[in-house]
This record gives C-alpha cells, structure tokens and sequence, in this order.
C-alpha cells in the first residue's frame, strides 16, 4: 500500500469494539501497533464508516442472516487480500489477516477459519521474501577480523546463544551467570512472550570477558560521541550499552569491509544481516530440537524441555558447544582413537597369551620337580 497517514483518531474514538481490542495488546507495542495499523487501513480502504456495525456476533444471528452475512465478510477478506499481496513484499499480508483473524474472534464473528486457511494458503508464502544465506565458518572468520572487542563479543554471543540481536542488546548483567563454564543466560521474556533460557560457549565466554575488562572505555566513547543528540541515558547494567540500530550499523560495516556485503536485488536488502548469525546456531547445533529450545523457538518439545533442571541443560548444551567454535576448533581425533583402541585390544590378546604360556610353563616345571622327587 502507498505510504499515507491514517486517521487513527477516528476509528478509535468512534468504535469501541476497536478500542477494546487494542486494549488487549497495550503491553506488546509492536504487535500494538501493527494490529492498529492494518485494521485501520482495511476499513479505510473499504470506506467502513461503522466498525461497530460492520462486526457482528455471528451467534444472535439466524441461519439465513448470518450465511448473508459472512458470504459479505468473505467477499471483503479475499477482495483485500488480492490487493494487499499485489502491492506488499514479506509477512505484510500475514500480519494483516493475524490482525483481522484475530478482532473478529475476539468479537465473536465465527465460522470464519476455512477463509483464513485459503487466504493464507494462496499468498506468496509465509516467510519474507529476501534471500537469506548462512555463512560459512571461514566467511565468519573473515568478518570477525574488523571486529573490537565490544563487536566481537556482541556477536559471538549471538552466535552462541541462538538470539535474536533485540534480545542481545536487551542483555543485562541480571540476565546472565558467568560462573559457569558454559554460561547460563536467563530472559523472563522474549518474543514469544515466555522466558527462555541459554548458554554461550566457553570460547565466548573468554572473548565476552576480554571485553568486559575494557567495557568502561567503550560505554564512555559512546557516550561523548551521543553527548548532545542522546534522548535517553546508557544503561549501565545493560551487557552491552548501545541500541539496535548501531549493533546493526556495526555489523554491515565489518561485513562490507570483509568484502561480503551484497543486497537482494528485489528487497535491497542485505543477505548477511546480524539474523544469520542466529541461522549459523540453528543449523549448526548438533541436535535440532535443543537447538530450537535454547533459541527461543517454540516447537512441540518446548513444553518438555523447560521442565528440565538448569543442570540437564547445561549437560544438553555442552554436548554441542564445539559445533559453534569459531576461532578454536577441535581437532577430529576419531581415527586416533580408532587405533588407540584398537592397540590396546592387541595388547590385551598379547597378555591373555602370556599368561597361557606362564601356566603351561609353570605345570611343566611343577612335573619336573614331581619326577625328580619320584627318583
């Protein structure tokens, strides 16, 4: 849709209904704000005077009036939905049809989840349309190396963790226990609305201590350099004192400078954005479900695993933590152990032998004294 102004002013004031269920997400200002804008574009675009009057409980209405009815809603949903997708990219349409999905449930217009299936099926699919790549360990290498220790920490910890770069920067010292080998990091809240809890690994954890030896020069550039134009003061309990914005600055600035900054041609925007960091922990943790839980995915197993013990988690994390090294691998030592293994079982055949031969030497001998005592 053209960028415009909508009158939000109107529609609010006017329609309770509307209010009522913005209400509802006064807590969670993106969705907030999404859901206000697409439902005040929808009924601007419809020219819906009566938001009241044009959403009905489907439940006090009569067979005939209530197949009138939602024949209407549907000719206006799929209508919609055509335009929508004709003149946006990415999850728009997504976040537009879990926007009027959801106010007209809540105000009891029913019978309704057949034309939110199609509609969701005949779109351009559920996921954003930029190309999206996960970079190698080598490509990883490479960015690092325009890295300070503030970027280098920040990102590692990303990596490591599995977060999102909002979550990361929202990071304070209350969120996370250094004392243990694979530090544990504790959210009472993520996007999803429910904690979550993860672990960096111990090559993080040395860089994120590097770091933390030099924080308070880093914190004190930052503010001399934001003195005059900061609205709001650092956070000094926060891990890493900046906003999202200048972690996302940072990172296409070290990407660019490791030659790798390439855009989308169709969305210009870029393939390596801090997410892929993100994509490298979930496609390269050994097992695919915990690699889900400690990211902050909601999956089947979710409600399993957080019954877990910080214990049972640690254990499941360090199973996988060499799979994320990047500046420090192991070496693979499969093969030497194969014929370490294999050269303690020939050994152990050897002294089996051995000591056959000592008995059968000792019998010998002990027949030997018999005879001569005989003589």
């Amino acid at each position: 849709m053209t960028k415009r102004k909508y009158d939000y002013e109107k529609y609010l004031g006017s329609s309770k209904k509307l209010k009522n269920f913005l209400d509802m997400y006064k807590d969670r200002s993106s969705t907030h704000r999404a859901y206000k804008l697409h439902l005040v574009r929808y009924f601007e675009h419809l020219e819906i005077e009566d938001v009241d009057g044009y959403v009905k409980d489907t439940r006090r209405l009569n067979n005939e009036e209530k197949i009138e009815y939602l024949d209407g809603i549907e000719r206006d949903l799929r209508k919609y939905w055509i335009e929508l997708n004709r003149q946006t990219t990415g999850k728009t349409p997504y976040v537009w049809l879990s926007a009027i999905k959801m106010f007209l449930l809540m105000n009891k217009t029913l019978e309704l989840d057949d034309v939110y299936i199609s509609l969701q099926k005949s779109g351009h699919g559920n996921y954003a349309i930029t190309e999206t790549r996960t970079p190698t360990r080598e490509e990883l290498l490479r960015i690092f190396s325009y890295s300070n220790p503030e970027s280098k920490a920040l990102f590692m910890f990303q990596l490591t963790s599995g977060q999102r770069i909002e979550q990361v920067v929202k990071t304070t010292f209350d969120n996370i226990d250094m004392t243990k080998d694979c530090p544990r990091i504790y959210y009472p809240t993520a996007k999803q609305k429910y904690w979550v809890k993860t672990r960096i690994t111990p090559e993080a954890k040395k860089i994120l201590q590097e770091y933390l030896e030099q924080r308070d020069k880093f914190i004190e550039t930052r503010r001399k350099r934001g003195e005059y134009r900061r609205k709001q003061k650092l956070d000094k309990n926060s891990l890493f004192c900046m906003h999202i914005s200048t972690a996302n600055c940072v990172w296409s600035t070290m990407v660019k400078n490791a030659g790798l900054y390439e855009l989308d041609p169709n969305t210009h925007k870029p393939y390596y954005g801090t997410h892929c960091l993100r994509r490298y922990f979930l496609s390269h943790f050994g097992d695919e479900a915990w690699g889900d839980f400690f990211s902050g995915h909601r999956t089947a197993r979710n409600r399993e695993y957080r019954k877990y013990s910080d214990e049972r988690l640690d254990e499941e994390y360090l199973k996988h933590k060499d799979d994320l090294n990047i500046f420090e691998i192991q070496p693979d030592l499969t093969d030497v152990n194969k014929q370490l293994k294999e050269r303690d079982q020939v050994i152990t055949d050897m002294q089996k032998r051995i000591n056959i031969l000592e008995n059968k030497y000792s019998d010998l001998l002990h027949e030997l004294v018999v005879k001569k005592g005989k003589k």
